[in-house]
């Protein structure tokens, strides 16, 4: 479980710096919420599966 929480939180950041290194948004505002959005779905599966892994 802890491998798919650091998978899941690798894949956040990156996407972070994405639209931070390449100036998303003020180039492409299209990109940069539709990356907006997966990070906020991301950070919500991390957060679930946090609170399941300490369940057990």
């Amino acid at each position: 479980m802890d491998f798919v929480i650091d998978l899941l939180e690798e894949n956040k950041n990156y996407l972070e710096r994405q639209i931070r290194d390449e100036d998303l948004m003020r180039k492409n505002l299209k990109t940069a919420t539709a990356s907006m959005q997966q990070i906020s779905q991301l950070k919500r599966a991390i957060k679930i599966l946090k609170q399941k892994n300490r369940q057990q």
